[in-house]
């Protein structure tokens, strides 16, 4: 094999492997996940989940351009509606994202696995935590076997980033059948939330705002 052989070949293994790369970030980032369909319960609930609002994306440290914004009353919002849930029969639970690679960390201003923790500024009372690595989080198998353990068929869905994680989490649970609310003020997100509420209402996402659900508003 000739030198300039030799060359093509690693520019070929290289040129494979960035698009091999692109590929799998497209496929977690903008990907919906499948799932089988969530079976009739004969006493239904609901669950609200907190997607990504972890500390190094939204609380000390910040490093994700969603929240470098004054005040928005999201953390009320979204603490608002676990103290509903709490006292509505509602499940909740914390989704976090998690990445493996160093650099996907810091790409993503996440933490890497170990380190990642809920916002100090968001209400627990008792719910579990899930990890995921892709945009939805019905990638985590874990939350999947827990929401069919208790009979949920809706998911509330609040959290960041509303044009990411949680559309692909909206999509993720229609593709099993879930019905799906996003709660307006507590979702953020670095694009002009209007149409990305507006896309979701077409694929037949219910969007309301948290006073429609728990009765109270801000203040």
């Amino acid at each position: 094999m000739t030198l300039a052989t030799a060359a093509l070949a690693l520019l070929g293994l290289l040129l494979a492997g960035a698009l091999g790369l692109g590929a799998w970030m497209a496929r977690s980032m903008f990907v919906p996940t499948r799932g089988l369909a969530i079976r009739p319960s004969a006493a239904p609930r609901r669950a609200l989940l907190v997607l990504d609002l972890q500390e190094g994306y939204a609380g000390t440290g910040i490093r994700q351009p969603v929240m470098n914004l004054p005040s928005t009353g999201l953390f009320g919002a979204v603490n608002r509606l676990v103290a509903w849930a709490s006292v509505h029969g509602v499940e909740v639970a914390y989704v976090t994202q998690v990445f493996g690679a160093g650099w996907l960390v810091r790409l993503h201003g996440g933490r890497r696995a170990g380190r990642v923790v809920v916002d100090r500024r968001v209400a627990q009372l008792g719910g579990p935590v899930f990890e995921k690595n892709r945009t939805d989080a019905f990638s985590s198998r874990a939350l999947e076997a827990w929401l069919g353990e208790r009979g949920v068929d809706e998911v509330l869905l609040t959290g960041v980033d509303a044009a990411y994680c949680v559309s692909m989490t909206a999509r993720g649970a229609l593709n099993r059948g879930y019905r799906v609310t996003v709660v307006t003020d507590a979702v953020a997100s670095r694009r002009s939330l209007a149409p990305v509420l507006e896309k979701l209402r077409r694929r037949g996402v219910r969007v309301v705002e948290s006073v429609e659900l728990t009765g109270r508003r801000p203040g």
